[in-house]
């Protein structure tokens, strides 16, 4: 009798052990959410937080956690890469997205990262007939299959045998592709040419009635003929930027140097010009608020996710660059989309009932004539010009190949792939070529060194911090041979205005963290850290598995005790 009591009282107290991890785990937020700006520099935040509203950054600093020194670990820190990067918590080397665009050796030219000719866009866009004499881009439309890593949304998926939601919007095709993995339930980008949001065959062949409804309703459309003004025009912009037309700066979508910026006159104009303004960005958050209202995001059964990310920030960089009156200003009004954002989540999902990690997938580079007024060596690298370069300097080590072959067969961003045909012909060794172009890169203009892929392959006994940055952006079969490193303040490309990103320097992998919401402490850590983390605390935030390949656990001390 004295054991069957004993044994009724066990079974009672693992009950309510269970029922108390139950509990527990009911308390955790329903909603992961994770906020990319596209190009917000990690120093943006702390350069420019005395004019943000007290709601807004300021928030999410003072009550959230927010890693001050996180940055990429890889160089080639461009958008793609970036975006896989936060929601797979792996580096290019193993989820395999290296860059937005890379040479297939088998296909013969560059494949997208995030989509193919196999898919369709749906709604279907206009076909163009081409014009005669000229040819026509071949359409293709968005998909994920060339990810290698789950994503946090395939990690939700599968923890909860596919109940919770998974949303993905951005108004870039690979920043709402790349991040939902490979089954949300609704993947939406904007399409400039129709001033619509789209999705692939990929997912589905049609889209939700509330992006119907968005897409009929004509939001978009509400700038046209106005102009991008300043937020706080009595602001003396130049105290805290620059002088509102400096060297260097692009015209944006025929937007001019300085304010005001008109949109454009044209369909496709006006809807470039908007992308390339900060009301793109408040197009994007409207559809956002009507996803969570219609799917009811946050108060499912099951937790469910939510991936935005906002890329007028990125286009505004490019055409101004980061000194520039123009992301001052479109850095205030993200400050006020965040403040807005915010009170909607606590109004609509409940204060502590959603978990948000906030970050950037890159930086970007000063304009290069802007650093060399202030004494830097800097300058562009003209790419189509220095592959020519490659060429002359491989036949002027091993001969002219047979015509028309060259040993050069392509470059992509900054890596070299040569032609192992021709190579092979020439009865040249593949390293003696990449170690000859190597040698002879540290003598060209604007170049810091050059890594052979062999280098690359061994850098994980390397002392190189440098060397050990490309590794990580590099991956078998879509690298190529030779990777250049560009001194810092040199960009490369054909432009002759703008700047861009994609380097292992400071300015370009520096990104803010933050993360905000239910249970998460309020803590400003200063130790550095990779944007990587942002995948694991979602996880952890919302009580479900991390990404497989996730290489970085969730901070403990960011979580409140009875997390």
């Amino acid at each position: 009798m004295r054991n069957l009591f004993v044994a009724i009282i066990a079974l009672g107290l693992l009950f309510n052990c269970n029922l108390l991890l139950s509990q527990t785990e009911q308390q955790k937020p329903k909603l992961g959410i994770l906020l990319v700006f596209d190009q917000l520099r990690g120093d943006y935040i702390s350069k420019w937080q005395d004019h943000f509203v007290k709601d807004g950054f300021l928030r999410l600093t003072s009550e959230g956690t927010w890693f001050e020194n996180c940055h990429y670990p890889y160089s080639g820190t461009v958008t793609g890469a970036g975006h896989a990067t936060l929601t797979t918590g792996a580096t290019p080397s193993i989820h395999g997205i290296i860059g937005n665009d890379w040479y297939d050796r088998k296909e013969g030219k560059n494949s997208y990262c995030a989509a193919s000719s196999r898919w369709t866009s749906i709604p279907p866009v206009p076909v163009v007939i081409a014009v005669p004499g000229t040819t026509v881009k071949i359409r293709v439309s968005g998909t994920p299959e060339k990810l290698r890593a789950e994503t946090l949304g395939d990690a939700l998926k599968r923890s909860t045998n596919n109940q919770g939601k998974v949303v993905s919007l951005s108004f870039k095709d690979r920043s709402s592709v790349l991040p939902g993995g490979m089954k949300p339930d609704y993947c939406y980008w904007f399409d400039s040419s129709s001033g619509k949001f789209h999705t692939s065959s990929y997912y589905s062949n049609k889209i939700s009635p509330w992006l119907a409804d968005f897409n009929e309703s004509k939001f978009v459309d509400q700038w046209r003929n106005k102009s991008w003004e300043k937020l706080y025009p009595d602001k003396d912009y130049k105290i805290f930027s620059s002088i509102d037309e400096q060297t260097g700066e692009g015209n944006g979508k025929s937007q001019g140097k300085s304010f005001p910026h008109p949109f454009g006159k044209t369909e496709k104009d006006y809807y470039d010009a908007l992308y390339n303004s900060p009301f793109g960005n408040d197009v994007l958050i409207e559809l956002a608020m009507k996803a969570i209202k219609a799917e009811k995001l946050g108060k499912n059964t099951q937790p469910d996710m939510l991936l935005i990310s906002f890329s007028s920030n990125d286009s505004v960089g490019h055409s101004w660059g980061p000194d520039s009156q123009e992301v001052f200003d479109t850095t205030l009004r993200t400050d006020l989309l965040i403040r807005n954002l915010l009170l909607y989540l606590d109004k609509e999902v409940g204060k502590n009932n959603y978990v948000i990690a906030l970050s950037a997938d890159h930086g970007i580079c000063p304009l290069p004539e802007v650093s060399k007024a202030k004494g830097l060596d800097a300058g562009r690298l003209a790419t189509d010009k220095f592959a020519k370069e490659i060429e002359t300097a491989l036949q002027g080590k091993f001969g002219k190949p047979n015509a028309p072959a060259k040993y050069l067969e392509a470059f992509s961003d900054t890596s070299a792939y040569l032609n192992y045909a021709a190579l092979k012909a020439n009865s040249i060794n593949l390293d003696d070529a990449t170690t000859h172009i190597k040698t002879w890169a540290a003598s060209q203009p604007g170049i810091l060194t050059a890594y052979t892929s062999k280098e690359i392959t061994q850098a994980s006994t390397s002392s190189d911090p440098l060397l050990v940055s490309v590794s990580k952006s590099w991956f078998k079969g879509r690298s190529g041979d030779i990777c250049f490193i560009l001194k810092p303040y040199y960009i490369p490309g054909a432009y002759l205005t703008g700047t861009t990103h994609g380097s292992s320097h400071p300015y370009d992998t520096h990104v803010p963290l933050i993360a905000f919401g239910g249970g998460i402490k309020n803590l400003l850590i200063k130790d550095k850290v990779s944007p990587q983390l942002a995948a694991s605390i979602i996880a952890e935030g919302i009580g479900i598995s991390t990404p497989a390949s996730a290489e970085f656990s969730s901070p403990k001390e960011i979580w409140q005790e009875n997390k």
